[in-house]
């Protein structure tokens, strides 16, 4: 899934981030992207971000003038699935950049158009206002808006799960190879409710040498019963490290995707994270795949859950 990837303002430093580690496929990364910042320093401070690929806007009195940048970024003709708004909700420039992203966005695509906010850790009254009072403005703006919550670490965790998810419904042509589940494009937009935000779970596991696995190799029985409990696992301690303090209950969609080597991925695995999160909520709507990587060390398991209004504060 290609994704027309804006940072605005301080939150340009996560595209900057898309634009070094961003998933490739065929040699193309998925993230196409681009910077719309205030300041010198700040186009200064972008090293993976393409010079011609920054902008800078005049903010003034919440005021932001983004036509020309927004023009220049259409004019390259990007091919694109899915537009992907990265907003940092502390920074008044990135925050009405981000608004008006929007307008232009409905102005002139018919594509999703998809929001990644920033929040500061919902530990304080103060913190809590400011997010939910902007969550709101950009809920009605965008199609979908995913919540993060700048805790440590986190631009790790994030860059890793959107990759993750931006793989699904690409062929690598190089590769040739099925996963026990097909899960597309369509798959993932239809897994995001315009009602409420989208939280992710993710977790990785890296695995041993597979030449130290097939030495260490048991009976068929015994290993898929192993793969199938790492699967478990991992789907467990995702969960206690989700993006955001949302309430996974009350989610009105789920979608979950493993990504790794086929031979560790297993039916029974996926199935029993199915069963997981049904019990969680029994009128959720769960749609599941995998996207295989033959050999690869890692395995990964995101989980999305959207249309969540309640939050653990």
């Amino acid at each position: 899934m290609k994704l027309l990837t804006i940072g605005t303002g301080r939150a340009s430093r996560i595209a900057d981030i898309f634009a070094s580690r961003g998933a490739r496929v065929n040699n193309v990364n998925l993230f196409k992207t681009f910077a719309i910042v205030q300041s010198i320093d700040s186009l200064k401070s972008l090293r993976h971000v393409e010079d011609k690929r920054r902008f800078y806007a005049v903010y003034r009195d919440g005021e932001v003038d983004i036509r020309s940048a927004f023009n220049n970024i259409l004019s390259f003709n990007e091919l694109f699935e899915a537009s992907f708004i990265i907003c940092d909700l502390q920074d008044d420039f990135s925050y009405y950049t981000t608004l008006r992203l929007a307008e232009e966005l409905y102005r002139t695509t018919e594509e999703p158009k998809l929001c990644l906010a920033l929040a500061p850790p919902l530990e304080s009254a103060e913190n809590v206002n400011l997010t939910f009072m902007r969550v709101k403005s950009l809920l009605k703006a965008y199609d979908s808006l995913f919540l993060f919550e700048t805790r440590d670490g986190f631009e790790d965790v994030l860059v890793k799960a959107f990759n993750v998810l931006s793989l699904v419904g690409e062929i690598d042509v190089k590769r040739r190879v099925s996963g026990e589940v097909v899960v597309d494009t369509s798959d993932f937009l239809n897994s995001l409710s315009r009602e409420g935000v989208t939280v992710v779970a993710f977790n990785r596991e890296v695995l041993p040498l597979k030449i130290l696995r097939r030495l260490k190799r048991k009976s068929y029985s015994e290993t898929v019963a192993e793969r199938t409990e790492r699967m478990v696992r991992m789907f467990d301690s995702s969960l206690l490290n989700t993006s955001a303090r949302g309430e996974l209950k009350s989610a009105k969609k789920a979608l979950i995707v493993f990504s790794g080597d086929p031979d560790e991925i297993t039916m029974d695995g996926i199935f029993e994270c199915i069963k997981a999160v049904e019990r969680m909520n029994p009128d959720i709507l769960v749609r599941y795949g995998d996207y295989p990587v033959p050999n690869a060390r890692e395995l990964n398991v995101v989980v999305l859950f959207s249309g969540i209004k309640k939050f653990r504060l």
